[in-house]
């Protein structure tokens, strides 16, 4: 696609006998993989089992290289693909522990290998890739690569956010409209951004027509809709100013439309701190979060 595109590609084989094996289009020349990591931008796609060996051999060729990470630690527990990784590392991260003088990208790895370059052809700029680096100021130059592909970029955010391009994240392995992949990227967002109440900074991320629901609020005298950014946030930073505290911020059943966020909430009470369980179906739109109806156990904090 990149040489398609007008880009100077070599394929980097194993060895020299290896390399003249390799049948490629005309445009791509074919070396060694110390050939290719000659390159200003290297895309890593070899076994995982390999690639730690490949990676230290070259890491003194990659010293200020853009370095594409596609590749997919895999392992199956309970008959879902999963990261064989060791839990709390995301591929991204793993990669830049061995590489740490090259900036390091993570794409390209939740789009099955076979459909990688058919949809790209077929219907450029309808599918997206999603990415992720430390690197924020090179987020121009990633995206102008990943466009001249043919698919069009999202931001995933840091490589330690990356999880959702790893085996078991939701986006693993799927095929996804940029306005989709973005959803599902705010989507696995969300424990970062409701983790904002505690600091009465919510509202930076609450779309403006966005609806709040306590089914159980009228309970304990609370409202059951707020409905505006202005009136939730306004509700929000007065229960958060009563000293209500939330922790343990995970999410399920992530979707490009929303997902259910489980978290422990910390309410004060006449009898002292009292912690009960939030379970919250949030949906989110243009990248913030849209509607939210919230569950807690009322009985325990009154």
């Amino acid at each position: 696609l990149w040489a398609q595109a007008g880009y100077e590609v070599t394929l980097g084989a194993r060895s020299v006998a290896s390399a003249a094996l390799v049948n490629v289009p005309d445009p791509v020349r074919v070396g060694t993989f110390e050939d290719a990591a000659r390159h200003d931008v290297v895309v890593l796609a070899v076994r995982h089992d390999g690639a730690a060996d490949v990676a230290t051999r070259l890491a003194p060729l990659l010293r200020g290289s853009l370095v594409l990470d596609t590749m997919n630690a895999v392992t199956v527990r309970e008959g879902r693909a999963a990261s064989a990784l060791e839990d709390g590392l995301t591929e991204g991260q793993w990669l830049a522990r061995l590489l740490p003088e090259s900036t390091v990208v993570r794409a390209f790895s939740h789009i099955q290998d076979e459909l990688l370059v058919s949809r790209a052809r077929k219907t450029p700029g309808v599918w997206a890739v999603a990415y992720a680096t430390d690197a924020t100021t090179e987020r121009p130059r990633i995206e102008q690569l990943i466009s001249d592909t043919g698919y069009a970029p999202v931001f995933a955010g840091s490589l330690a956010q990356s999880s959702i391009l790893d085996p078991g994240g939701a986006a693993f392995p799927r095929l996804l409209t940029r306005a989709d992949l973005h959803g599902l990227v705010t989507a696995h967002r969300l424990p970062e951004m409701l983790d904002r109440f505690n600091t009465a900074t919510l509202g930076e991320v609450l779309h403006e027509q966005v609806r709040w629901v306590f089914p159980y609020g009228p309970t304990i005298g609370v409202a059951e809709t707020f409905q505006g950014r202005q009136a939730v946030t306004e509700h929000l930073a007065r229960v958060q100013g009563s000293g209500v505290r939330i922790s343990a911020i995970r999410t399920e059943l992530e979707t490009p439309q929303g997902a259910v966020v489980h978290a422990s909430g910390s309410f004060p009470t006449p009898r002292g701190l009292v912690s009960s369980p939030i379970v919250s179906v949030v949906a989110v739109r243009e990248g913030l979060i849209s509607d939210v109806c919230e569950y807690w156990d009322t009985a325990a904090i009154r």
